[in-house]
């Protein structure tokens, strides 16, 4: 029997904002035709099962070790998870997945799979400032896809919660969540979790890195790796 295919729910938190297909609001917004037949060979396909559905979304790969990757993405996009998480590279390569830890404030979760033959990118060190161009990428409903715009600013989550939140004015699609936003070094300026009225928002690199230095405390090797100067 197959599997029916439902998309991520999005957090109480964040109930403002929704993964929805909209077209671009920038004029600048530009889309790369190139990269659907390309598909960023670091950023990944999630899929988390959840009873008789699945809950797809996008990641990136971050880090690796001798044996070992870490996949960023959202944590609504594993959150109801009943089965293996697994993800899936653009060139074939699939894994099973494990949650080492989750953020349902800033919407991250880290995966631990299985070493792909694939570099990681880069997490960048500065946070993007208003202006800036930046690229999302996602696989969408199955389809990869990136598109470019710019930063227009920082948002808060809600409550007392930090304006750490980057937004772009690019939309992002269903099943997106959890995908990179990308600056123009190509490095991890944010993770992507949520589209509404045309603009994508994302906690940006610096909230990223806060996340994960706690996510890794159990596998420094790992986190050697993603903290290591080069990798700014």
């Amino acid at each position: 029997m197959s599997q029916s295919v439902r998309f991520p729910k999005i957090p109480t938190l964040f109930t403002a904002i929704a993964l929805l297909s909209a077209p671009a609001a920038s004029a600048w917004a530009e889309e790369s035709q190139a990269a659907k037949k390309n598909p960023h060979p670091a950023v990944v396909r999630v899929a988390a099962p959840e009873g008789n559905a699945t809950s797809y979304g996008s990641g990136t790969l971050i880090g690796v070790n001798e044996k070992h990757g870490l996949v960023i993405t959202n944590w609504h996009v594993v959150r109801d998870a009943t089965g293996q998480i697994s993800v899936t590279f653009p060139d074939g390569f699939r894994s099973a997945a494990t949650v080492l830890k989750t953020d349902k404030d800033w919407d991250l979760a880290a995966l631990l799979i299985w070493r792909p033959k694939v570099a990681p990118v880069k997490i960048s060190a500065k946070a993007p400032v208003r202006g800036d161009a930046l690229t999302i990428a996602g696989y969408g409903s199955g389809t990869y896809r990136q598109v470019s715009g710019r930063v227009v600013q920082y948002v808060s989550p809600g409550g007392d919660f930090p304006f750490e939140m980057v937004e772009v004015d690019v939309p992002a699609r269903s099943g997106d969540s959890g995908g990179p936003i990308l600056n123009e070094k190509g490095h991890v300026a944010g993770v992507l979790f949520g589209s509404a009225g045309g603009y994508t928002n994302g906690s940006h690199s610096g909230r990223v890195r806060w996340f994960l230095r706690r996510a890794l405390v159990k596998v420094p090797k790992l986190a050697k790796r993603v903290f290591s100067p080069r990798s700014h």
